[in-house]
């Protein structure tokens, strides 16, 4: 499974939904797909529509969110601007393989991810009162996995442990998120991790070590830095590392080697410690 970013971006932004249905009354019971809203009428001839693969769902809140989810079980559920604080109805969801969560104001926990054992693929984004991940590892089968902020407020999670249960994951990314803990050393459990994105708020420490431990995960913040694909007027370089600089490659070339010089040392000296025997 050789990932790249656009081949996740599309499991969760298929642009093939169909247009929205606002009333359900008429619908053939043969359609495969479906957008609709927490109002949209007849949400209760959802369950004689057992052909549905894909459901795109917006403006829900916890009574719509219920109601809908006890008539379906797709395989890919897309669920925009929440309102809803218990997710425990996605439990029922045994067929259900792509999972996309956007903008939601009120869950602070996730559901059991184990009653979901098709579930490979899960985007969580835009949970502003989200702290509590534990749930996360039970979802042994997931192959991908996206956890978000959004514009305005970061992901403030505790910790990272949860995810190094995911021992199936190939791609993890990570953006506009706060971890108290600035640890990155749960992800080093993951063997078998193909891509990781994750955003420049963590330790240089933290991206040199686990450049060290997953050898054959590819990650631009595996270097002591990388280019911009959009430059901030000349500045077109970011070094690795919360509160690093944005620098010039050509103007900063001196500064750009000493960060280079101290990323080399940190792997250098970790690789030593594992050998050791101390990890």
């Amino acid at each position: 499974m050789d990932l790249e970013k656009e081949q996740v971006d599309y499991v969760f932004h298929d642009n093939q939904r169909p247009d929205i249905t606002y009333d359900l009354k008429n619908t053939e019971s043969s359609v495969t797909k479906i957008w609709i809203q927490g109002n949209t009428k007849n949400l209760s001839r959802l369950k004689e529509l057992s052909e549905i693969k894909k459901i795109w769902i917006e403006f829900v809140n916890q009574k719509e969110f219920n109601k809908i989810i006890d008539f379906i079980n797709p395989e890919s559920l897309y669920i925009y601007d929440m309102r809803v604080e218990d997710l425990s109805g996605l439990e029922t969801l045994t067929n259900v393989k792509i999972l996309g969560l956007e903008s939601n104001t009120r869950a602070s926990k996730l559901w059991d991810l184990k009653a979901n054992p098709s579930l490979e693929s899960l985007l969580i984004r835009g949970f502003t009162k989200l702290t509590d991940i534990q749930n996360l590892k039970y979802g042994l089968n997931l192959r991908i996995l996206e956890l978000e902020g959004n514009n305005s407020n970061q992901l403030k999670l505790e910790n990272l442990q949860p995810i190094k249960y995911l021992q199936n994951l190939k791609y993890l990314g990570l953006s506009n998120i706060r971890i108290l803990d600035e640890s990155l050393e749960p992800i080093s459990f993951l063997k078998g991790l193909e891509l990781l994105e994750v955003s420049n708020q963590f330790p240089t420490e933290e991206f040199a070590k686990l450049s060290v431990l997953l050898p054959n995960t590819q990650c631009n913040k595996f270097n002591p830095y990388f280019r911009l694909t959009y430059p901030i007027d000349e500045l077109d370089i970011m070094v690795v590392g919360k509160r690093k600089p944005l620098l010039n490659y050509k103007r900063d070339k001196k500064k750009l080697d000493k960060y280079k010089e101290n990323f080399k040392k940190i792997q250098e000296e970790y690789s030593t410690y594992i050998e050791n025997g101390d990890e």
